[in-house]
């Protein structure tokens, strides 16, 4: 397993320069949160808007829209019923944080899997993402999708596409389970831990740092999402934008707690003083 570094995450990390506007600079869609959850459409929110995205799109039910714009009022926000109709341009989208049993997100989702567009693929929308994948539907290139499962929803991924394996199965081949949705699927797949993996369809597997234990966290995947959201939108491939939305992730965790307990909505808010001591010469 190759390790990932410091500098290659400064390397890939985008630069706004002096001629870029907020489209230029990537503008990203969500389909996250819900009525029951809608904590995960504001901190999916934040961590694209904190992350440097220059602008984000949010669909969703509107007690949702109500915290996204409480916590990020520049999101621009969209009834999933006119979204479904007109799907809103976005250089990429994320889809699945927190979303459950919505009709209108669903449609959504369905209309951004056949869109094309680069996506970040979460909890409730992985299941739809790759059984379409495995049955041939990719409209989007493998190394433009990233899948970011923790164990529990790899474990239902596979199962959805009738490998049957357990959570034990998983802890004792970590890279061999995110290498076989990775294969099946035709997607790069990110697999949340404490040292998570990024595996991409015809290639290897790479290791980030292991984590801050803190970042086990409601919540704290939903910011990662919104980061790798805005890295993909900036025109990075999954497996880049998985590496780089994961290490500055920890970085942000690690800023956020000092050692002890911290929310997600803490690392969302300790990104930016995050990427610019990556950046900083």
């Amino acid at each position: 397993m190759n390790t990932v570094d410091r500098d290659r995450v400064a390397a890939l990390w985008p630069r706004p320069v002096a001629e870029d506007d907020k489209y230029s600079r990537g503008v990203v869609g969500l389909v996250a949160g819900s009525e029951a959850f809608p904590g995960a459409a504001a901190l999916c929110a934040s961590g694209a808007v904190r992350s440097g995205a220059g602008m984000v799109r949010y669909v969703g039910p509107r007690r949702a829209q109500d915290l996204v714009l409480h916590h990020r009022p520049e999101v621009v926000v969209h009834d999933p019923a006119d979204a479904a109709d007109l799907l809103p341009r976005s250089t990429a989208w994320v889809i699945g944080p927190g979303v459950a049993d919505h009709p209108g997100q669903d449609a959504v989702i369905g209309a951004v899997l056949a869109s094309g567009t680069p996506l970040v693929v979460d909890a409730g929308a992985l299941a739809a993402c790759v059984r379409s994948r495995a049955a041939g539907a990719r409209q989007t290139p493998p190394d433009r999708v990233l899948l970011t499962p923790h164990e529990s929803e790899l474990v239902d991924a596979l199962g959805a596409l009738r490998h049957d394996v357990t959570h034990d199965d998983v802890r004792r081949d970590r890279a061999g389970h995110a290498r076989l949705l990775a294969e099946t699927a035709r997607a790069t797949v990110l697999l949340k831990g404490s040292r998570t993996l990024i595996a991409s369809p015809g290639g290897g597997v790479a290791a980030l740092p292991e984590a801050p234990a803190w970042l086990a966290t409601a919540g704290s995947g939903d910011v990662l999402a919104g980061v790798a959201g805005t890295l993909l939108a900036s025109g990075l491939t999954a497996a880049d934008a998985g590496f780089a939305a994961a290490w500055i992730h920890a970085r942000a965790g690690e800023a956020a707690s000092g050692g002890g307990p911290l929310a997600a909505l803490d690392v969302a808010d300790a990104l930016p003083a995050a990427i610019a001591e990556l950046l900083a010469d």
